[in-house]
C-alpha cells in the first residue's frame, strides 16, 4: 500500500552544502520524492512529523509548522485517493502526480493577481494607491506572468538596480520592497504559497533615516499668528495647531475623532488600528478647546467628517493649504505632519521621558508588562503636553 514518509534527502546538497527536506511516496519497494524546497544543515534534522527540525535551525518554528501542515495535506489526499479508486496499478510517479496536481503553480494566483487583491483590501485609498504603484513598477521591470517562485534574491537585486537607474531614492525603493514583503507574508499566512518561497530572509531592505523635520519655536509662533484671506488656509493653520495641542494627532484621526469623553480625546490611531487596539487618551487643553469650538460637529468633534467631501479630498485641500502657508512664511518643505514632529521635538528638549512622548504620539507599548498588566496613568502625558504648550506660549 502506498504511503507518505518524511526524510532528509542526503543524496545531494545545494551550493551551500544544505540538504533538502522531502516527502517520499513509497509503494511496492519504489519511492519518489516530493520536494519541499526547504534546505537545512544535517545537524538540524530531527525527522518527526511535528518536529522536523531542531530549535537551533533558522526559522525552526515556521518550518516545523509548514512541514506538519504539508504532511497532513498529502496524507489526507492519499487516503481519499485510495478510498475513491483502486490505485494498485499506478506507479509511485503516477500517484505523486495526482497528489501534487492540486498544488500546481497554475492553480494559484500569480504574484500580480494576488497583489491586486491585497491592494484592494487596504483600508485607505492612499494605501491602495501605494500598492498599485508598486504593481505598476514591477510590471515595468518584469512584464512576465510572474509567479511567487520567480521572486528570488537575484530577482530582488535586479529590481533594486532597475529602480536606482530610474532615479528612485533609497526610501522610495524601500517602500516598494516593504510592500512586496507584506504581500509575501500575507500569501504565506493564507497558504497561497509555502514558506520556502519567501525571499526576504536573505535580502535586506535598505533605507535612509530622514532627519525629522520640525518647526522652531519662533516658526511655530509665526504660524500661530498667521492670517490669510483664504478660508482654507486659516482652517489648515487651526488644524495644524490643534494637532500640536493634541500631542501631534494625525489629520486622519482629527477628522474621524468622535465626541470627547470627560474632556479627553480618546481614539485608536487609524495608522495602527489593524494591529494596535490600545486607545490613546489626550486631555483637551484650553488652547485646543478654543479651536474645536470654531469647527464643532454633531456626531464628531469636528464638523468636517459630517460634510460631503471624503477624507481624501479634505486631506488634499489641507495639505495644499499648508504648503501655501509654508511658502508665505518662508518655511521650506513644511507638511501637516510637522505638527507631530514639532511636538515630539519640543517635548524631548524639555527633558520629557521617551515613554511619555511615545504614549502621547500613540505608539504601541512593546513591553509585555505595558501591554497586558500596567494601566497607564495618562496624567503623565497631560502634564508633559501642558509643559510643551507653555514653553511656546510663555515666550509670546
Amino acid at each position: 500500500m502506498a504511503n507518505i514518509s518524511l526524510r532528509l534527502d542526503r543524496r545531494r546538497t545545494n551550493t551551500k552544502g544544505l540538504f533538502q527536506i522531502c516527502f517520499f511516496v513509497t509503494d511496492k519497494g519504489a519511492a519518489t520524492p516530493i520536494n519541499t524546497k526547504i534546505w537545512i544543515r544535517d545537524i538540524h534534522w530531527v525527522g518527526n512529523i511535528d518536529h522536523a527540525v531542531s530549535p537551533k535551525c533558522p526559522n525552526a518554528r515556521a518550518i516545523n509548522e509548514h512541514i506538519e501542515k504539508m504532511y497532513f495535506k498529502l496524507s489526507n489526499a492519499l487516503r481519499e485517493l485510495q478510498i475513491e479508486k483502486d490505485i494498485s496499478s499506478l506507479s509511485v510517479f503516477q500517484i505523486k502526480k495526482i497528489l501534487t496536481s492540486g498544488n500546481a503553480t497554475t492553480d494559484r494566483p500569480s504574484l500580480i493577481e494576488y497583489m491586486k487583491r491585497y491592494a484592494e483590501s487596504r483600508r485607505t485609498e492612499r494605501s491602495r494607491e501605494v500598492y498599485e504603484h508598486t504593481i505598476n513598477t514591477i510590471r515595468l521591470f518584469d512584464n512576465r506572468d510572474i509567479q511567487f517562485e520567480h521572486v528570488s534574491v537575484p530577482w530582488l537585486k535586479d529590481l533594486d538596480a532597475f529602480l536606482r537607474r530610474r532615479g528612485n531614492s533609497v526610501n522610495t525603493r524601500a517602500i516598494h520592497f516593504r510592500n512586496l514583503r507584506a504581500v509575501f507574508n500575507s500569501a504565506i499566512n493564507e497558504d497561497v504559497v509555502g514558506l520556502e518561497a519567501y525571499p526576504f530572509r536573505k535580502f535586506k531592505i535598505a533605507s535612509s533615516r530622514k532627519e525629522k523635520e520640525s518647526l522652531s519655536e519662533e516658526q511655530l509662533r509665526a504660524l500661530m499668528s498667521y492670517d490669510s484671506g483664504h478660508e482654507i488656509r486659516r482652517i489648515a493653520r487651526d488644524l495644524f495647531m490643534l494637532s500640536f495641542y493634541l500631542c501631534g494627532m494625525n489629520l486622519v484621526d482629527l477628522f474621524n475623532l468622535e465626541k470627547l469623553r470627560n474632556g479627553r480625546a480618546t481614539y485608536v490611531r487609524t495608522k495602527t488600528s489593524g494591529k494596535n487596539q490600545s486607545p490613546v487618551s489626550i486631555l483637551v487643553q484650553p488652547e485646543a478647546e478654543e479651536i474645536i469650538s470654531r469647527y464643532k460637529g454633531h456626531s464628531h468633534v469636528l464638523r468636517f467628517a459630517e460634510e460631503p467631501a471624503t477624507y481624501e479630498t479634505f486631506n488634499n485641500r489641507i495639505q495644499k493649504a499648508v504648503r501655501a502657508m509654508a511658502a508665505e512664511l518662508n518655511i521650506e518643505g513644511m507638511t501637516f505632519y510637522w505638527a507631530r514632529y514639532t511636538w515630539a521635538t519640543l517635548a524631548d528638549r524639555l527633558g520629557i521621558a521617551e515613554k511619555e512622548i511615545g504614549k502621547g504620539l500613540g505608539h504601541a507599548d512593546r513591553s509585555v508588562a505595558g501591554k497586558y498588566y500596567i494601566a497607564y496613568d495618562w496624567s503623565k502625558v497631560d502634564r508633559a503636553n501642558r509643559a510643551v504648550i507653555d514653553s511656546v506660549l510663555q515666550k509670546i
